[in-house]
């Protein structure tokens, strides 16, 4: 049973006890967050033990570190966790600066340690399937792959989080909205195309009174094809997503939780979602196990950084921005 120190006891932490617990071979025994009350509350509803800090987390006997910190708090942690010849999990977005990145790398580099980004995409069947149809070469050589994301909120959440000064709400602590919000799907459209190259972006403003852009749009152009991605996150849309890839053969695309492949010049046939999929804790603990490299390493994590900072570049330029 391997032993997890949780760092970060906010919205995403019972993700990742849910997702331990779900393996039978691992569990959260210690936890840590500057918000002292969240940290109990976690303690007593898992069982586990509260640290008087980070620090105290990756010097006990945790196994593994799992970093559910905002990504603006997240540097000192990995590095230590590192040393510390930790297996590690970290939270995405994997920080806010390539700066940041860079020491993260070399961290990573010299730690004996696996390590896994908890992107999800790669592990929603879903989404799984419309990569393996086209792996499989069932709609030829890819030229595009698109998301289409209608993830309403209300107005009344987002104005509380912008007077309350909460850290999403801040550019410069959340490296973005596309990097905070929009860094699975991203990271997704990369797994399908390859290095990502360059990227224009469009950031738009639609709930009246709020600061933060609440829809994007962008261009992502990557070795394999573009990259199409479509965020609404304000209360004017309904909630759904649709997701695609088009290749010279015909298409696979997601909609509505039917998944059609249309071969060129042929009718719409449903295709089934896979079922064999790994969750991402059970995939983790089998790179610790097996010595695998991780389907979303470091290098994964920064190639979607750089195209979040460059969507930021691009946004406020008005042009199109390398990677």
């Amino acid at each position: 049973m391997y032993k997890v120190g949780l760092i970060g006891c906010g919205g995403i932490a019972p993700t990742h006890h849910s997702g331990f617990q779900a393996t039978g071979r691992a569990r959260i025994a210690y936890v840590y967050d500057i918000d002292s009350a969240a940290m109990q509350r976690r303690a007593a509803d898992w069982g586990a033990v509260c640290m008087g800090s980070g620090q105290e987390v990756i010097e006990s006997d945790a196994d593994i570190i799992a970093l559910a910190t905002p990504g603006f708090a997240r540097l000192d942690y990995l590095k230590a966790a590192a040393a510390a010849g930790k297996h590690i999990l970290s939270e995405k977005p994997i920080a806010l600066s390539l700066g940041e990145a860079e020491q993260m790398r070399e961290a990573v580099a010299s730690s004996s340690g696996a390590f896994h980004v908890h992107f999800t995409q790669r592990f929603n069947p879903p989404m799984v399937t419309l990569y393996r149809a086209q792996q499989a070469g069932r709609i030829g050589d890819v030229v595009s792959a698109s998301a289409r994301l209608l993830a309403p909120a209300s107005s009344a959440r987002w104005l509380d989080i912008v007077n309350s000064g909460h850290w999403r709400a801040s550019k410069a602590l959340s490296g973005g909205r596309i990097n905070e919000f929009c860094s699975h799907t991203v990271n997704w459209l990369l797994w399908v195309l390859g290095r990502p190259r360059r990227v224009y972006g469009r950031a738009l403003y639609v709930t009246e009174g709020f600061s933060l852009d609440d829809a994007d749009v962008a261009i992502v152009e990557c070795e394999r094809g573009t990259g199409l991605l479509e965020v609404h996150r304000h209360a004017g849309v309904p909630g759904g997503a649709g997701y695609g890839i088009v290749g010279h053969g015909g298409s696979v695309m997601l909609s509505e939780g039917r998944i059609q492949l249309t071969k060129m010049d042929q009718k719409p046939t449903e295709l089934p979602v896979v079922t064999d999929v790994e969750t991402p804790h059970e995939h983790f603990l089998r790179c610790i196990e097996t010595g695998a490299a991780s389907v979303n390493d470091l290098e994964d994590a920064i190639d979607t950084l750089k195209v979040c900072l460059a969507f930021n570049r691009s946004a406020e330029s008005g042009n199109v921005e390398a990677v």
